[in-house]
């Protein structure tokens, strides 16, 4: 287990007294760093040295490496947070894999760096030559451990890239993702400067199965700054050669909620200096929304030869007041074999204290066939701020459950103006049945409140879900695999690993479900899936997930043509979030996809060799996918415009377009006008392709081409046309490198 908050007292003292006597004036005319970090995955991370690594972090990657100060007794490290301006802590290996070929230091340092800012850094580990084989890790003869395999001095001219609040980590939870333990990401008043260490010495875990190792196959890290006025936090990250997510970074040590790990250090504040910024998180009180989501962790699975099933429980939902009731029905169905373990999860939504007041945790009585039962375990959350109404998911083991119909009675028993919906429940049911082929299973249950808030921050990549399945599973072993979901509240998007699914979750009343064939993107360990809301908390977007089952099958893998025929051409929708100046969010489909892909939005100061529209433009864009193996079926892309410019060309929101070039044509696309936001109006167009495309002033309904040669409509300020590369006609293709490239999964 992690000691979170070990080795903190007498430090965080100090930290506090450095938080009343220190501002740290976040972005200085002279400050370094200018490269803006294209995302939280898939780019190429520039290192201290000059180099680069391939940046892939999908998803996951989160259980495998840790930061210790002792990696012999605590391999799984802990949150440490020191003074001290030297000293010496550990990077760790705890996976499945049991081993990764390079480690990265991330070190960020807080607010403005001085100019005689120095950190000596020397790693000692391991060394070899990375194997060809996926997951295979190196054998005891074809390591060195090398003392001294980085050793150099960090000043600040190294951090280049831009002040920013969080860590690249995929598309883990929360969306922008700490950099260190307790840090509230939101506050963008307080930025970091990073920079990424090459230590040329990779972790062995146990799992290397090497006798003897040092330092249990840590990569040690002995550290010195010099003139650290603020406060700087070490992170780990982790590249492979061949694993199951390829090759690439995908791993860091976690740093929020249980498991989380690394080191910190308070530097030594100048007289009269100013905050440093860290300040511990939030405590709960917070009135900043609860509607991003969280990551749930299953405990380890269990197997028998037999079925198991996630089925609907029979009855209304409706609103409960206080002393009132509702009646459900539960049936294990008729399948063969003995009900070995039988869960019923009730799940209970807008618990409140009259019809507008203050959220509280639902009181509720449960009589399951006449005899009163209280709830192994309930599980809660807040759909929105500290006030907002709870949701509440109970679990109940039910022993000896009949085939047949049982009765379950649920009364309010709450005060006088407490009122709660009840939306009704279902029942898991395991039956053990020798001649049936054996089954391993995992279950996820718990509460997790999601929905778009965008007033408060939580856009549609934070507005998500997930399970993490870490059991170890044999794919040459396994023959079939089912995810099963249930939740409430609005429909969304579900994922499992590199897949998603836009129609999945079926609605029966409030509960929604969905029961998938995941197979063919099954991974040996670390199995994510997770749940999108997709609507807006404001519109009843409100997502709750409650249970997710991971259901696999021991046997001969179906042949290739056979193995999830129909999932594996299931449409994919996946919605990128981006940096760029004007497109806010990318949202495309695939016919048939199963690897990932992303996008790339780039400016274009032109329309380049191609006829320019006849219409004022306020910007040419590029837009292209990486990854994809068929053209798009559908693409939305949200874009905004600053009043002031549709004021100077005389535009009402209506009059306002995204175009698109196909042929020798350019096509305004239906666009609809959204919010105005700090001086800009939002729209969002949809269009069944990508390429070059133009948001323009479209007033009426023909928009003509200007002729060959003619001048841009550029207006204002805009750049004057110059003749430009023509993009690629293969979208799967790489992209010329202009302008900004998208953020992908990143808040704005």
């Amino acid at each position: 287990m992690n000691d979170i908050g070990k080795k903190m007292g007498r430090s965080l003292l100090a930290l506090a007294f450095l938080l009343l006597t220190v501002c740290v004036v976040p972005v200085v005319a002279d400050d370094v760093g200018g490269i803006t970090m294209p995302g939280t995955s898939n780019f190429d991370l520039q290192l201290s040295d000059g180099l680069t690594k391939f940046f892939k972090f999908e998803g996951g990657g989160l259980n495998a490496l840790h930061i210790s100060t002792d990696p012999e007794s605590e391999p799984y490290g802990q949150v440490t947070t020191t003074e001290e301006q030297s000293g010496v802590f550990y990077l760790t290996n705890t996976g499945g894999r049991g081993f990764t070929d390079d480690m990265i230091l991330m070190v960020a340092v807080n607010g403005t760096i001085p100019d005689d800012f120095a950190l000596h850094i020397r790693a000692s580990g391991y060394q070899w030559t990375p194997t060809p084989v996926v997951n295979t890790p190196p054998a005891a003869d074809e390591v060195e451990y090398v003392d001294g395999t980085y050793e150099g001095t960090i000043t600040k001219d190294d951090f280049v890239y831009s002040p920013q609040t969080w860590k690249p980590a995929g598309n883990n939870q929360p969306g922008a993702y700490p950099i260190y333990y307790g840090q509230d990401v939101s506050d963008g008043s307080n930025p970091f400067h990073t920079v990424y260490i090459d230590l040329h010495a990779g972790t062995l875990g146990e799992n290397a199965l090497i006798a003897d190792m040092i330092d249990n196959g840590a990569v040690k890290i002995e550290y010195e700054f010099e003139n650290l006025p603020t406060y700087a936090a070490f992170n780990s990250y982790g590249w492979c050669n061949q694993s199951n997510q390829g090759l690439g970074i995908s791993w860091t040590n976690r740093v929020s909620g249980a498991g989380s790990s690394g080191f910190s250090v308070v530097g030594t504040a100048p007289s009269g200096g100013g905050d440093v910024s860290p300040d511990g998180g939030s405590d709960g009180t917070s009135d900043a929304s609860g509607l991003s989501g969280n990551e749930m962790e299953a405990p380890a699975g269990e197997c028998l030869h037999g079925s198991v099933s996630l089925l609907p429980v029979a009855g209304s939902s409706g609103t409960l007041k206080a002393g009132e009731r509702a009646s459900l029905t539960l049936n294990p169905g008729n399948g063969t074999g003995t009900i070995k373990t039988a869960v019923f999860y009730l799940f209970v939504s807008d618990a409140k204290k009259g019809d507008d007041g203050a959220g509280t945790d639902p009181h509720l009585t449960v009589q399951i066939d006449g005899k009163t039962v209280e709830p192994d375990e309930t599980f809660t959350d807040r759909a929105g701020k500290k006030d907002a109404p709870v949701a509440a998911t109970s679990v109940f083991k039910l022993d000896g459950i009949r085939s047949g119909d049982t009765f379950v009675t649920v009364e309010n028993t709450g005060s006088g103006d407490e009122v709660c919906t009840l939306d009704g429940g279902v029942l898991l049911v395991v039956r053990e049945d020798p001649a049936l082929p054996e089954v391993v299973w995992q279950v996820v249950a718990g509460c997790d409140a999601v929905a778009i808030d965008e007033e408060d921050g939580v856009f549609e990549d934070d507005a998500v879900s997930r399970a993490l399945f870490d059991d170890a599973l044999d794919l040459d072993q396994t023959a079939a695999a089912r995810l099963l979901i249930a939740g409430t509240g609005s429909t969304g998007t579900v994922g499992f690993n590199d897949r998603e699914w836009t129609d999945a979750l079926k609605a029966q009343g409030n509960v929604v479900t969905a029961d998938l064939d995941v197979l063919p993107v099954l991974f040996p360990r670390e199995n994510i899936a997770m749940i999108r809301a997709t609507k807006d908390a404001a519109s009843g977007g409100v997502l709750e997930s409650r249970v997710a089952v991971l259901v696999a099958t021991r046997g001969t893998p179906p042949s290739g043509g056979d193995a999830g025929s129909a999932s594996s051409t299931a449409p994919m929708t996946r919605a990128f979030i981006t940096d760029n100046a004007v497109v806010k969010k990318v949202s495309v489909t695939l016919p048939e996809q199963r690897a990932p892909f992303h996008v790339e939005v780039h400016d274009r100061e032109s329309a380049g060799a191609v006829q320019a529209p006849d219409a004022p433009v306020y910007r040419y864009l590029e837009v292209g996918l990486h990854g994809a193996r068929a053209d798009p079926t559908s693409v939305t892309v949200t874009f905004r415009v600053p009043l002031s410019w549709m004021e100077e060309q005389n535009l009402e929101p209506g009059d306002v377009a995204l175009m698109r070039h196909a042929g020798t044509a350019w096509t305004p696309l239906a666009t609809d006008a959204g919010a105005v936001r700090d001086g800009y109006q939002e729209f969002s167009a949809s269009s069944d392709d990508l390429s070059l495309f133009a948001v323009a002033g479209v007033p009426g309904d023909e928009v003509q081409v200007a002729q060959e040669g003619a001048a841009s409509g550029l207006s204002g300020d805009d750049v004057p046309t110059t003749p430009s590369q023509q993009s690629s006609p293969v979208w799967a293709g790489s992209l010329v490198a202009i302008g900004a490239v998208v953020l992908i999964r990143q808040k704005v």
